[in-house]
């Protein structure tokens, strides 16, 4: 499946306030999410909510 995503302004504005040493792994994290959002890599945690509307895990 073919995920497309767009990083918002609060992201951008949060993003910039990091450290260097915290930049590099949310930018490794976002390469990831870009690509699968469901990679086990990320740590994510289910969300039930969402999963039960859309009959899936998300």
């Amino acid at each position: 499946m073919k995920y497309s995503f767009r990083a918002t302004e609060d992201f951008w504005e949060s993003f910039y306030q990091l450290t260097p040493e915290q930049k590099e792994p949310a930018r490794r994290a976002w390469q990831i999410f870009k690509i699968n959002p469901f990679d086990p890599r990320l740590g994510a945690h289910k969300i039930h909510r969402l999963s039960a509307l859309y009959r899936r895990t998300v």
